[in-house]
């Protein structure tokens, strides 16, 4: 038996529809989620358009989590082009124990309701880069 701990604005999950890549010059945007504690509810935190790895990651609280969608431009080794949207779930170690639980009860809502797949973890915003997301989009397609 599972419980619900927060809810998910119908804002958030408009706009996350609605986070899809349509600037042909642009390589990535962003949406970050994050939860109002006093309301128990996901709300938007920021969105950026055609934003830089290092900039999103310098974005991104150091004590805080976030949920983080990401509409970018990948280009395969032979040359193809795809705009996957990925699902980070940022996850801080120095984040507040009452503040990782309420993220980690509500991620599974977060995934299912914006029908986004399982999230990406990560831990240290510094992580955060071209690599760092291309490794993990390239796991499952060797």
């Amino acid at each position: 038996m599972s419980s619900v701990t927060c809810t998910i604005s119908k804002d958030v999950l408009d706009d996350v529809k609605k986070c899809r890549l349509d600037d042909p010059n642009a390589n990535m945007l962003a949406y970050i989620a994050k939860i109002d504690t006093g309301k128990k509810a996901v709300v938007k935190d920021a969105q950026f358009n055609n934003i830089a790895f290092e900039d999103l990651a310098e974005e991104l609280p150091e004590n805080e989590p976030r949920y983080v969608v990401l509409s970018y431009r990948q280009t395969h080794k032979d040359g193809r082009v795809s705009y996957p949207l990925v699902f980070i779930y940022y996850l801080p170690t120095t984040a507040k124990p009452v503040h990782r639980m309420l993220y980690a009860s509500t991620q599974p809502l977060f995934s299912k309701e914006t029908r986004l797949s399982d999230p990406y973890l990560l831990i240290e915003s510094e992580d955060l880069s071209q690599e760092w997301l291309e490794g993990h989009l390239n796991k499952f397609s060797s």
